[in-house]
């Protein structure tokens, strides 16, 4: 059930031809311990039509907000007491015959401001010069029954998809500067716009906490429309891209999907970089894993990569002309050095009809500067280079710098997102877990509140609280008070001024040699940049 018009024509058919006339089945609840207000997730069957019973049987029962016709997710109520609550399932037949006990947590510190993390479209009704739609606007820490706005006007709103977390049943939120409780995906009915117009998208909690606003642009004609926002048009991913060539890509033989993001890429290597076979899953995974919602209510990014494996993927894992470095542009005075470009400019190793899909890689030797790699920001071009640090044949490392190098492609950078702000180019920020910082591109990402790599394949999500350097505490730790030694001096009692930005293995000699610098968490998960052909980016029809 994926959109709107699905799921009334999926409730009429199940008064109609089928009735309803089995009560629901609660099979579980995502999570079963939980914070007031936290969205929770329903296994079970029957769900349509079914509402949710929160302190069943009792005399405080009452049935709380739950997700558009369906009792798939549900909201905690926000004066919920600590300890145990059982829920249950009713519909116009009856209960569900099992009941579980959710176990709800005192609150820590306040609920935060709603965060939109993306914008969509699906069921767009067109006229001449203007369109009708529904909105999909995915939200952290949204209410279930909260309002988008468009423009200032709230809109008529329904919540159908969520992403139920766990992360911080172990920890204490309030330590955290933005602790994500859930995500939510919400349908926004909005009346005739006019193409090509900007909307100011919102978000309002059922408190009146509003957030950030956001814009989107609707497309210029329906031709144009790309739903998902990945930077392929629906009319390509369903129809096939008309290449320039005359040749026509099948995409949705590839797996693309327009109310899914997908993102494209073909990957090649000399004959002494062969990459190790398990880092395709990885990275796979690390997006399907993305706390991200899209227009068809699936978690996730579709990450296709070309490395010759077959099925329509049957362009990538060429074996390139031997070369002793690889960088990008032509280079004076390097012995047996290959400028990237002229292998991509090789139609037998980069089909020129793929220039306006697919990201496209390579896996060489090494970079005259010795580095591990390098992506465009924001752009379709990345290198690994690595295979003479002790690091390459490493499988964790070769994916973790994999990462790293599209991320750049994604509008990522070192520190943060590509917004020009000074500290998202700073290396080494402990508050910082995201396989673009330094301290964890080889050996994965910190899990928890320490700065030490715990072998996560992941990019940020904006959670931990900023830190002054001018007034920082060791003992505060970036979350949970876990303590830090940021200077290494073999304890952890020191207070601002310190100089944290320290390189592992140089510190304290390896910061950047100004204390007060102030360090801050992104979220890069909900700022990527898909769309590689948009204005701003580093593209360059190349």
């Amino acid at each position: 059930m994926r959109y709107p018009l699905i799921l009334l024509y999926s409730s009429i058919i199940c008064l109609l031809q089928f009735g309803c006339n089995n009560p629901p089945v609660l099979t579980d609840v995502v999570n079963t311990t939980a914070y007031p207000r936290q969205v929770l997730g329903v296994d079970g069957s029957n769900l349509l039509l079914a509402s949710v019973k929160w302190d069943a049987g009792l005399a405080s029962e009452e049935n709380v907000a739950s997700s558009f016709i369906s009792a798939r997710y549900f909201q905690v109520p926000a004066g919920s007491s600590a300890g145990n609550h059982p829920v249950r399932l009713s519909n116009s037949v009856g209960l569900s015959a099992n009941t579980i006990n959710v176990n709800v947590l005192p609150p820590s510190g306040s609920w935060p401001q709603p965060r939109i993390e993306d914008i969509g479209i699906t069921n767009m009704a067109t006229r001449t010069d203007s369109a009708s739609f529904w909105l999909t606007v995915a939200v952290a820490n949204g209410d279930i029954d909260g309002k988008v706005l468009v423009d200032g006007v709230e809109m008529t709103t329904a919540m159908y998809s969520a992403i139920p977390t766990d992360e911080l049943v172990a920890h204490t939120p309030s330590t955290y500067g933005y602790p994500i409780y859930h995500y939510c995906l919400y349908f926004a009915l909005v009346k005739p716009r006019v193409y090509g117009s900007t909307l100011n998208v919102q978000f309002r909690n059922n408190t009146g906490v509003t957030s950030a606003g956001r814009s989107y642009q609707l497309p210029a004609t329906l031709a144009d429309l790309d739903s998902d926002g990945d930077g392929l048009k629906d009319t390509w991913e369903t129809n096939g891209y008309p290449a320039p060539s005359g040749a026509t890509i099948d995409l949705e033989a590839i797996g693309c999907d327009p109310h899914r993001k997908d993102v494209l890429i073909e990957v090649d290597w000399i004959a002494a970089a062969v990459p190790q076979n398990g880092i395709w899953a990885n990275i796979e995974n690390t997006f399907a894993a993305a706390p991200v919602l899209n227009p068809d209510g699936s978690r996730g990014i579709n990450a296709i990569i070309d490395r010759g494996q077959g099925g329509g993927l049957n362009n990538g894992g060429t074996v390139l002309a031997n070369h002793s470095s690889m960088d990008f542009g032509p280079a004076s005075g390097v012995a047996n050095y290959v400028d990237f470009f002229t292998y991509k400019a090789n139609a037998i190793n980069f089909n020129p009809d793929r220039l306006r899909l697919f990201h496209y890689a390579a896996i060489g030797r090494a970079m005259p500067g010795g580095f591990s790699g390098r992506g465009e920001i924001f752009g379709n071009d990345f290198i690994m280079t690595f295979t003479t640090f002790p690091q390459w044949g490493n499988e964790l490392a070769e994916s973790g710098t994999f990462l790293h190098e599209f991320g750049h492609n994604l509008g990522l950078r070192h520190g943060g997102i590509n917004d020009g702000a000074v500290d998202a180019n700073r290396h080494y920020k402990p508050n910082f877990h995201s396989q673009m910082n330094y301290r964890y591109q080889f050996p994965g990402v910190s899990t928890d509140c320490d700065v030490t790599p715990d072998g996560g394949l992941d990019f940020s999500q904006g959670v931990f609280a900023s830190i002054s350097e001018a007034t920082v505490r060791e003992t505060d730790g970036i979350c949970d008070g876990t303590n830090i030694d940021y200077n290494c001096d073999g304890d952890t009692n020191d207070t601002g001024p310190l100089d944290i930005n320290s390189r592992p293995g140089l510190c304290p000699n390896g910061g950047d040699g100004i204390n007060g610098t102030s360090h801050r968490d992104y979220d890069q998960w909900g700022n990527l940049q898909l769309s590689f052909t948009s204005a701003g980016s580093t593209w360059a029809n190349n």
